[in-house]
Parts: C-alpha cells; structure tokens; sequence
C-alpha cells in the first residue's frame, strides 16, 4: 500500500487517489495526451471564434478561457485513480459513487489535478 496525500469525497466518504503509471497511460489512451487531460479538469479550454478558429492575442499566444471541469473525465479517470489506491473492500464503493455523481465537480477535480501533478514529481525526482 501507498502513502497517500489527495483524497477525494465520494457519497460523504473520503478515499484515497493515487496517480501512477497506470493511470498515465489510461489517461493516454482515453484522451491522447496527459495535457488534454490536465486542460479538462483543470476547466480550462483555448477560447475560439465565431469559425470555430483559435482566438490569438496580439503577442499571437493562444487564448484560454476557464470552463467546468469535464465529467466525463473525471468519470473515465477517477476509477482508475481510486483503483491504484483504494483497499479491495472500498473499491466497489468509491466506484459506485463515481458512478452515480455523489461528489463535488469542483472539489474532485482540484484533488485528481493535485495528484497528477505529484505523479510527475514523484516522477522527477
């Protein structure tokens, strides 16, 4: 077992999410690269035009603008996450309230973000 420092809150109760190489690589598969993802739930997605063209400022940067955070990311990756963590017997459990929309968009997303980011610390090191 891992030590864990993120917990997200699924139907009232905390349980721990681990990032590893695992997840990386689902996040690759379901969404192409780890910085769609990262945009995703981190709410963030490039501001376009009325032709659906990137909007650029006048140093031509592209344009951010913030969004929700994407359920369907959170829904494709947080098992995944809670599966690299969790204890057998609370796996089922935390699934199931991923699974029903029993947490906080918000919240969920800032923790899964946390732990992305201290994968690749971890990673770094």
């Amino acid at each position: 077992m891992y030590e864990h420092t993120e917990t997200v809150v699924l139907a009232g109760k905390e349980y721990p999410i681990r990032c590893n190489i695992n997840v990386l690589a689902e996040i690759q598969e379901q969404f192409g690269t780890i910085s769609n993802f990262t945009m995703l739930i981190a709410g963030v997605r490039v501001a376009k035009d009325e032709n659906g063209n990137a909007m650029m400022d006048d140093d031509h940067k592209i344009i951010f603008e913030r969004c929700d955070p994407s359920i369907r990311a959170i829904a494709a990756i947080l098992p995944c996450m809670l599966t690299e963590a969790s204890k057998d017997t609370e796996l089922e459990e935390a699934i199931d309230a991923v699974n029903n929309a029993r947490f906080e968009l918000y919240r969920t997303a800032l923790q899964m973000h946390k732990e992305l980011d201290k994968c690749f610390e971890r990673k770094n090191v």
